[in-house]
């Protein structure tokens, strides 16, 4: 099940208690207190804390040990994008300290083709939203992405405004709240139309993600490709994997 609201305003509860230390004393955060002290600190149960650090500990946030302290993971701050977390082009760009924007290229209804570039695995014929977006950071080409949404109820699509991330889409498009991503990474060289659209003269290498939205029942909610060049700084795509041994 999908964290709600409620358990994802704890988590960034917790997180705050090592973002307020640092800027205290000027160092690195501190380890956290008892789990009751948390509980005490954040206004809620021990069990709801609990699972918080369950959960930050799955996400690679914390890390904890028998008989010791929870202690962060340091090198998060400043890591880059983590693509084992989705979030909006937007949000994703802001919070590396640029400024987002997004240029909608095309919109529209379609029917699902044999077309041999496709991405997805929807059956042919399938009614479908296809969005091409070029999103920029600072005014700098950043990523290309193109989804491809299933329609359940056609009289839906006028209603739609493409800049919504597509999880907002396909909610509104077939009903699918998302769950889960699959994504899939190739190396890819931006040529021709792309390289034009990305403002570059010359072939450049990037980074290519294709990705499934599903939801609990797994049903499709969209189909997502993008590429993206190699960009610096916390735009970096990163990975937080945990370590585990023997």
């Amino acid at each position: 099940m999908t964290p709600g609201p409620d358990s994802e305003r704890l988590l960034d509860q917790i997180l705050a208690m090592w973002d307020r230390s640092a800027a205290t004393d000027g160092a690195a955060p501190a380890p956290l207190p008892s789990e009751p002290a948390v509980a005490a600190a954040v206004g809620a149960s021990r069990n709801s804390v609990r699972e918080a650090m369950i959960r930050l500990e799955e996400r690679g946030y914390v890390h904890r040990s028998q008989g010791a302290r929870t202690v962060l993971n340091h090198r998060l701050k400043g890591l880059g994008r983590r693509v084992d977390q989705q979030v909006d082009h937007a949000q994703a760009i802001a919070a590396a300290g640029h400024t987002p924007s997004v240029e909608i290229l095309s919109a529209g209804s379609v029917q699902v083709d044999d077309d041999e570039d496709r991405f997805d695995d929807l059956p042919a014929g399938s009614p479908a939203f296809r969005t091409a977006k070029l999103w920029r950071a600072d005014g700098v080409p950043y990523v290309h992405a193109e989804d491809l949404i299933p329609v359940r109820d056609a009289d839906r699509v006028a209603d739609v405004d493409p800049q919504d991330p597509v999880f907002d889409l396909a909610e509104h498009l077939n009903g699918v709240a998302v769950a889960w991503e699959s994504v899939w990474f190739d190396p890819v060289l931006i040529t021709g139309d792309l390289a034009e659209r990305f403002e570059v003269g010359a072939p450049q290498a990037g980074l290519q993600l294709t990705y499934c939205g599903f939801g609990p029942l797994d049903d499709v909610a969209y189909w997502s490709r993008e590429v993206q060049l190699a960009p610096v700084g916390r735009l970096r795509s990163a990975l937080v994997r945990r370590v585990r041994r023997g």
